[in-house]
């Protein structure tokens, strides 16, 4: 995949935006109220400035120390860098096949348990009919959504294009954090029929194939990692939509029609990838 860096990014320290992540040092905070306050640093702050000429002595030897607001320090704080995950499923009539829907709800499960294991971040967006759905909004703690995993329910035409949109913007907000590496990943069998009708990007032309092609260049623009999971060899159109969209997403393509437990493969597939961001 062309734009991944030499250097392995998932798993080193990165800055946390939240009040999560280990204590490594602090900085100057001009927001007073702050939560996440360095109160060690502030204190060394406040007794190093203009201001500790009024630190004295009490008559119990109790040091007492005047601090101000240009004195408080914030924590900065790092974590692992983790994965935010798309996963974006095909819920169109074309897999509507009971094997199909069972070789989805299995490699859901799986993906779900894998990316909590790994404690990265998981959305899961559906498309069908005319548009597409976040069936699991972006959190930490996907298992918690498991149950919803029987109620999926398919048919209808496919637009693959808004999936892949909505996908594409909430990983293009995840990677200007800097905390995440965007991954998003397509279970499909890569048949579009319904393109976009409304959309930011130029490129757009309402065409459901031309649609998905223009969604993976946007991927390989972003530098966001892309896998690709397909579940069927006769493609229509006489062309593989799903490995032209990997290619132009500069992503990773797998055929997983004839693999008889593919929810099993998905563990593999994961912890191969992870090894590679």
């Amino acid at each position: 995949m062309e734009g991944r860096e030499k250097e392995k990014f998932y798993g080193s320290r990165v800055n946390s935006k939240s009040e999560k992540g280990k204590y490594v040092k602090s900085k100057y905070s001009p927001n007073v109220s702050n939560s996440d306050i360095a109160i060690d640093a502030t204190i060394r702050a406040a007794l190093k400035s203009k201001t500790s000429k009024n630190t004295e002595l009490n008559k119990k030897n109790a040091l007492k120390v005047d601090i101000k607001n240009e004195d408080i320090r914030e924590k900065v704080r790092k974590h692992k860098a983790r994965a935010s995950v798309a996963l974006v499923v095909d819920m169109s009539g074309s897999m509507l096949a009971e094997k199909k829907v069972n070789k989805i709800r299995g490699i859901l499960e799986r993906v779900i348990k894998n990316v909590n294991r790994n404690r990265d971040k998981l959305t899961v967006i559906g498309f069908k009919g005319r548009d597409s759905e976040v069936i699991i909004p972006s959190t930490k703690r996907p298992n918690s959504f498991l149950d919803k995993l029987d109620k999926i329910t398919v048919g209808g035409t496919t637009p693959m294009a808004s999936g892949l949109e909505k996908a594409i913007e909430i990983l293009k907000n995840e990677n200007k954090k800097g905390e995440f590496i965007p991954m998003l990943i397509l279970l499909s069998d890569g048949m579009p029929n319904v393109g976009l009708t409304d959309s930011y990007n130029k490129k757009v032309r309402g065409s459901p194939i031309n649609d998905v092609l223009a969604m993976g260049e946007e991927l390989a623009e972003n530098k966001i990692y892309t896998i690709i999971i397909d579940f069927e060899k006769k493609h229509k159109h006489g062309r593989n939509i799903n490995m032209e969209l990997a290619f132009l997403s500069n992503g990773r393509y797998y055929d997983l029609e004839e693999i008889y437990n593919p929810d099993i493969a998905i563990d593999k597939i994961l912890t191969y990838e992870r090894n590679m961001l």
